[in-house]
């Protein structure tokens, strides 16, 4: 018996709607996948249950589940779903890290979808409530899902009975992808800002909790370009600790540390 631990690998979406799949290892690239009819692919993600498979977001208004095991050439698509009849743009998917065989997706329709993979041919649950596009889903924990979009909110939702908890407001986002990233082992969300600022917002409390701004970009005719933190991204490995990395739109990354507070 051979058994076989897959080589670490990265998949990225570009703007002519090619899914690029490369062993990190080797620095090759494995397969690419072109079925997003040539439109910009606005996300990519790995199931956590089955690290083989992959799903990627696009402009063609289509959420893609594939895996590299079938078919010739390094892969295919083995499930695909139009959320809207509009076709609208999907911009974000996430699959469900808990262990739950939930797909969740983002859309120009301003809500949310979960596609349960195993029958993907209608949602499981819908989330409404936005009131423009969603640009990001984040599962929080077993039980609730995080959305940001451009109607400068983020949104905490119950995935069991698709009820809103709680909104979010405070940092600026109204047209642009700012990120989201949740610590799940602190309850924390973290956004950017078009402000230039980082945002961190307890799940229990509706306000910012935490605010850092960048750095000004330049001048520019004596007045300061601030420009936007585009990404932010939590790391999930320590309980007490917590890491969070931000990105701005001059290129430049930022690290911040935080440490739990005592209870007493």
């Amino acid at each position: 018996m051979e058994t076989r631990v897959r080589r670490p690998r990265l998949g990225i979406g570009d703007y002519d709607g090619v899914v690029t799949e490369y062993d990190l290892e080797r620095k090759l690239s494995i397969f690419e996948r072109d079925e997003h009819s040539g439109r910009r692919v606005w996300s990519v993600d790995y199931s956590h249950s089955d690290p083989f498979l992959g799903a990627s977001g696009s402009d063609d208004g289509t959420m893609q589940i594939w895996d590299p095991r079938c078919g010739e050439g390094g892969g295919r698509c083995v499930a695909k779903v139009q959320p809207t009849a509009a076709r609208s743009s999907v911009c974000c998917v996430e699959f469900d890290p808990f262990g739950d065989a939930l797909v969740a997706v983002g859309c120009a329709d301003k809500k949310a979808y979960a596609y349960d993979v195993r029958r993907i041919t209608e949602p499981v649950y819908t989330f409404d409530g936005h009131t423009k596009t969603v640009t990001y889903v984040r599962f929080l924990d077993a039980g609730t899902m995080v959305t940001a979009s451009i109607d400068g909110c983020l949104k905490l939702w119950n995935v069991v009975d698709s009820r809103l908890i709680r909104t979010y407001k405070g940092h600026v986002n109204s047209r642009s992808f700012v990120g989201l990233s949740v610590w799940r082992h602190g309850g924390l969300l973290g956004c950017g800002s078009e402000d230039n600022q980082v945002f961190v917002y307890d799940k229990r409390w509706g306000e910012p909790i935490w605010v850092h701004g960048f750095e000004p970009m330049g001048r520019a005719r004596d007045r300061f370009d601030h420009g936007f933190v585009s990404s932010v991204c939590w790391r999930q490995v320590d309980e007490d600790q917590s890491t969070l990395v931000a990105g701005g739109s001059n290129g430049a990354l930022q690290v911040f540390f935080g440490k739990r507070r005592s209870e007493i």
